[in-house]
This record gives C-alpha cells, sequence and structure tokens, in this order.
C-alpha cells in the first residue's frame, strides 16, 4: 500500500475512534506519519466542510474569557484552548478545555490566585473532581515556563494530536514557539502537523531561557503553597495524585 495512503488511512480511523470525520485541511494537520507531506498531496482525502458551529461559539467565549481576563493576570505567559474544541469537533454540553503556561516558580500561586478570581467574577468553571458542564471552563493542564516539556510516559500518539490541535489564543514572550522546541518529540507521530505549527516561530537567536533560574522568594511561596494544595487534592481522592508536580500539573482524566 502507498505510504501516504496508509498514513491517510490510519489517521481517519483514529479520528473516526473519537466520532470525527475530517475535512482536508484537519486531515494534513493530523496526518499521522513521520514523513512530512505537502497539503497539495492530501488534498481532496477528506471530507466536504461540515457545519459544527459549537466548537467555534465556545471558541469565542474562550477568546473573551483571555481577553477580558487571563491577558491581565501577570504570572499568565501562554493561553491555548485543547480538547474537544480545538479538535473543532465539540458537543453542545461539552466545557472548554484551557492549557496556561505560568512565569517560572510561581505555578500554583497564580493556580490558587485564579481559583479565588473566577469564582469572584462568577465565570463558569469545572471545580475539582466534578463532571464537565456547558460550556464551564476547565483549566486543567498548567506548566511553567521551566518544565515545558511533556513527561515521557506520556509522549503518545494522543497527546502529540492534543499539542498539534491546540488553539493558542494568548502567547507572551514567545511561550509558544518554546513550548513546541521542547516537544519536538511529536515529530515521531504527526510530522506534518508540527512542521506547520512551527512555521510561524521566529528567527530569534534560541537562548536557553532556563538559565535564568536564580533563586528568590517566589520559588519559597511556590513550594509551600504547592504542597498546601497537594494535601487538600490528595484529602479529596486519597490516592497518590499522577503528573502534578512544582513545575506542572494535568487534571484531566488521562492524568
Amino acid at each position: 500500500m502507498d505510504r501516504l495512503k496508509k498514513a491517510i488511512g490510519k489517521t481517519k480511523n483514529y479520528a473516526s475512534k473519537y466520532g470525527q470525520k475530517l475535512n482536508d485541511k484537519q486531515l494534513f494537520l493530523r496526518l499521522i506519519s513521520q514523513k512530512i507531506y505537502k497539503f497539495s498531496e492530501v488534498e481532496g482525502q477528506g471530507v466536504k466542510n461540515k457545519k459544527n458551529g459549537e466548537w467555534q461559539k465556545k471558541v469565542v467565549l474562550a477568546k473573551r474569557l483571555i481577553k477580558e481576563h487571563l491577558s491581565k493576570i501577570r504570572g499568565v505567559k501562554m493561553v491555548a484552548i485543547t480538547g474537544s474544541v480545538a479538535a473543532e469537533a465539540a458537543r453542545k454540553n461539552e466545557d472548554i478545555d484551557l492549557l496556561i503556561i505560568i512565569k517560572e516558580d510561581e505555578l500554583w500561586w497564580w493556580r490558587l490566585y485564579l481559583r479565588f478570581y473566577v469564582r469572584w467574577h462568577k465565570i463558569p468553571h469545572r471545580r475539582f473532581g466534578e463532571k464537565e458542564r456547558k460550556n464551564e471552563f476547565c483549566f486543567n493542564l498548567w506548566l511553567d515556563e521551566t518544565n515545558l516539556s511533556i513527561p515521557v510516559e506520556k509522549r503518545g500518539l494522543k497527546n502529540a494530536m492534543d499539542l498539534v490541535m491546540m488553539k493558542v489564543i494568548w502567547n507572551e514572550d514567545e511561550s509558544y514557539q518554546k513550548f513546541l522546541r521542547e516537544n519536538e518529540w511529536v515529530k515521531k507521530y504527526l510530522a506534518t502537523g508540527y512542521r506547520e505549527r512551527t512555521k510561524a516561530e521566529t528567527r530569534n537567536e534560541r537562548r536557553d531561557f532556563r538559565e535564568k533560574k536564580s533563586f528568590s522568594y517566589w520559588k519559597i511561596i511556590n513550594r509551600i503553597l504547592f504542597w498546601g494544595q497537594y494535601f487538600y487534592m490528595w484529602s479529596k481522592q486519597r490516592r497518590k495524585l499522577k503528573n502534578i508536580e512544582k513545575g506542572r500539573a494535568f487534571f484531566h482524566k488521562d492524568a
């Protein structure tokens, strides 16, 4: 079987597991292959654009939240939509998943701050351990700017697909470009999609931003708040919390 046809078939089969049919652009971006292809080679292999306005409505809600609230929070470096909304396949009753990148050594301070902030401003949000509700915001993926690489044990096709599909709404200090560079492993699964996402990367000198790391009172505060929130969540579940560390926290069901 032709290598491209095999990749197209594999990609369509993967999408069908989630009840999705891909148009040409979606198929091109999500093509499961270690080889890079051109759009012209894939064009015509997907379905015609189908109407699904739900995900677009949710993107509008997310953009409004980020513009009016999250972009004004000093510690926030990047915000991206993930999950079914990013996959352009969200259903009416689903929530809106968000990935947030925070300044170094400040993740747990700003997470705590945001918990009070969304309650004060009556922003609909999914609480820890609760089921999703229509148009609630789910702040389920957190990284600080020195912990951008996805853990080795989570470097599979699903997370590669999520990374390629995510819709970045707020991007400060090239945080998205840094995030991409720290996760080159995605090329093992989605070489074409990864290439497309890195096209917009600036050609500025790539300094290692991790070298800026230095001891500060923020580090102490962050550590105290981490353990406080960790034990609070542990008390709710009474089991070890996976993928929750000082520099990253994955709260989705696959964590």
